[in-house]
């Protein structure tokens, strides 16, 4: 035991204060901010802000080809610049036709995305299809309703072009509604419109695959639904190497998915490796593959390319992080969200603006009116893409998420 010491008197008369030590300074910590945008209080997921940027760009890009491409005559809007330079600006508008590429790659990632988490049964697989009609068709009929009134209004009252060639009738129409103009052999109402029919294939095929991939192949995890790295390769690779090699340069196969599955399948093979379901390894032998193409098929070399450096692009954020950072602009990511919309009603409204706007410039506009016409048409798809999604698009998407059950419930 150890020893007391007897304390003296005195020192218990007088209190001794021990001298405080001074506070020690705390460094001002800077909060470190997570990714942009925050998860929602509610737990839903995350948003792809980088897949967003990308989507809202392709958007734009496919406005403006469609505005060059299809304007009256595209070189009153450059005729005051030196001749040697025509081609160039020329070359540079129409090189944004790659926007479609673009949306197709995003298009397979997304669903990729979407299906993971999903048991494939033929309800589900209905009510996934449902889902998707429910969030795409009332904005494509109200865009195909824009297109008719645009046409009876260029043909009888305003002696314009119509937006699109041959006439109306039911079938026609019709077969628009279904999604089944191309397959059925109609010429499409408007430009941009065929994509609809490719993407509603794509949605049957991207289900059926992925309920065979999980039935047919032994899972990883027997009580989660992903499948295994290699019943998603045996059942998507070979389909996607055969569009990529033959389909692809086969023109008769335009009205089908098979012949643009290639670029539907680059964007889902990224989101597998990013969600480790497929192998780094795995993925950079596709881009090898996808490469070498490029020295083989020279005609769609620039399509391809821009597809690969899309899957690439979303690859290399998701690996770094930066999914939710990249792109993070304001004006472009209200772009992405309103993407679809402007991506349907665009054309209709250009093609009245630029052959009212010739018109009433005597077919022979200057370079500036020719301009202004263009900026005029451009701000009003804008402006036209905002009003379809805020009035159809948006409550389209929120009565579809009304009708998805829990997972649990799923399961």
């Amino acid at each position: 035991m150890q020893a007391v010491h007897p304390v003296e008197p005195q020192l218990l008369t007088r209190p001794i204060a021990e001298p405080q030590p001074e506070p020690t300074p705390q460094p001002e910590l800077q909060p470190q901010l997570p990714p942009v945008p925050l998860k929602p209080a509610d737990g839903s997921r995350l948003r792809f802000v980088f897949v967003d940027g990308l989507r809202g760009l392709a958007a734009l890009s496919i406005v403006v080809f469609h505005l060059w491409w299809y304007e009256p005559e595209p070189w009153p809007a450059v005729k005051s610049v030196h001749s040697a330079a025509h081609w160039m600006i020329d070359a540079a508008f129409l090189r944004t036709r790659g926007g479609v590429q673009v949306l197709l790659v995003i298009s397979g990632f997304v669903i990729a995305f979407t299906l993971r988490k999903m048991w494939v049964t033929p309800h589900e697989a209905f009510t996934f299809i449902g889902r998707r009609l429910m969030r795409l068709v009332p904005s494509y009929w109200v865009a195909i309703g824009v297109v008719i009134l645009v046409d009876i209004a260029c043909r009888y009252l305003w002696e314009l072009s119509s937006p699109f060639e041959g006439h109306l009738s039911l079938a026609r129409v019709t077969a628009h509604m279904a999604f089944l103009q191309d397959v059925i052999g109609h010429d499409p109402l408007g430009a941009g419109m065929w994509t609809l029919c490719i993407e509603m294939q794509f949605y049957i095929v991207a289900v059926l695959g992925w309920g065979i991939a999980q039935r047919w192949f032994p899972r990883p995890v027997l009580s989660e639904p992903r499948p295994s790295m290699i019943g998603l390769l045996a059942v998507f690779a070979p389909v996607a190497f055969v569009s990529l090699f033959h389909w692809r340069p086969d023109e008769s196969t335009n009205q089908w998915v098979t012949h643009f599955l290639w670029m539907f399948f680059l964007g889902m093979v990224t989101w597998w490796t990013l969600d480790k379901v497929l192998s780094p390894a795995c993925y950079a032998a596709i881009v090898a593959v996808a490469i070498v193409e490029l020295f083989f098929d020279p005609d769609w070399r620039y399509e391809n390319a821009l597809a690969l450096t899309t899957a690439v692009a979303i690859y290399i954020a998701g690996k770094t992080d930066r999914l939710y950072v990249w792109l993070n602009w304001p004006w472009l990511q209200y772009l992405g969200k309103i993407s679809y919309s402007l991506y349907l009603i665009h054309f209709p409204v250009c093609h009245l603006l630029t052959t009212a706007g010739w018109k009433w410039c005597d077919d022979s506009p200057t370079s500036a009116e020719a301009i202004a016409i263009l900026l005029t048409s451009l701000v009003a798809s804008l402006f036209a893409g905002h009003m379809l999604y805020v009035l159809v698009e948006a409550p389209s998407a929120r009565w579809a998420s009304q009708t998805k059950r829990p997972a649990s419930q799923r399961a």
